[in-house]
C-alpha cells in the first residue's frame, strides 16, 4: 500500500488549491466551501490505513471496515457542524457538510479502496508470478 497514491495525491493537491484559494481571497462557490469537506474523509481513511498496515500489519494492506468510515463522517459532523459552531464563531454549522462527508464515504468506497484493492492484487499476482517463473 503506497501513501501517496493518485487518489491521495488528489485530496492533497485539492486541499492545497483551496487553502491558496482562501489565502489570495478567490472565491470559487461551491469549490471553495465543500471540495474540503468531501475529501476529509477519504483523506483521513487512507491515511490511518497506511499507517495501520505499516506499524500493525507488517506493510499487508489494511482497508477500514466501511462502518468505520460511517462513523468518522458522523463524528466529523457531529464535532464541526453542532459542537465547534457553538464553541468558536469561526466555524459554522451547514448540513451540506454533513452530506460532503457522507459523500466522501461513497468516493471512498467506490473509487479509492477499489483501486488499492485492485494494485494489492494485481502486486500479488505478478509477484507470485515472478516467484514462479525464477525456480
Amino acid at each position: 500500500m503506497k501513501l501517496f497514491d493518485p487518489y491521495f495525491c488528489f485530496y492533497l493537491l485539492s486541499w492545497i488549491f483551496i487553502k491558496l484559494t482562501r489565502i489570495y481571497s478567490v472565491e470559487i462557490d461551491y469549490l471553495n466551501h465543500y471540495l474540503t469537506d468531501i475529501f476529509a474523509v477519504p483523506a483521513m481513511t487512507h491515511l490511518g490505513s497506511y499507517i495501520i498496515s505499516k506499524m500493525k500489519y507488517d506493510n499487508q494492506i489494511y482497508i477500514y471496515p466501511t462502518s468505520y468510515l460511517i462513523i468518522t463522517a458522523l463524528v466529523l459532523s457531529i464535532l464541526f457542524e453542532v459542537i465547534m459552531p457553538k464553541i468558536s464563531p469561526k466555524y459554522t454549522g451547514d448540513y451540506i457538510d454533513v452530506v460532503c462527508y457522507f459523500f466522501g464515504v461513497i468516493i471512498y468506497q467506490f473509487f479509492h479502496k477499489k483501486s488499492i484493492l485492485k494494485d494489492f492484487h494485481s502486486s500479488n499476482h505478478k509477484n507470485h508470478y515472478q516467484a514462479k517463473t525464477s525456480k
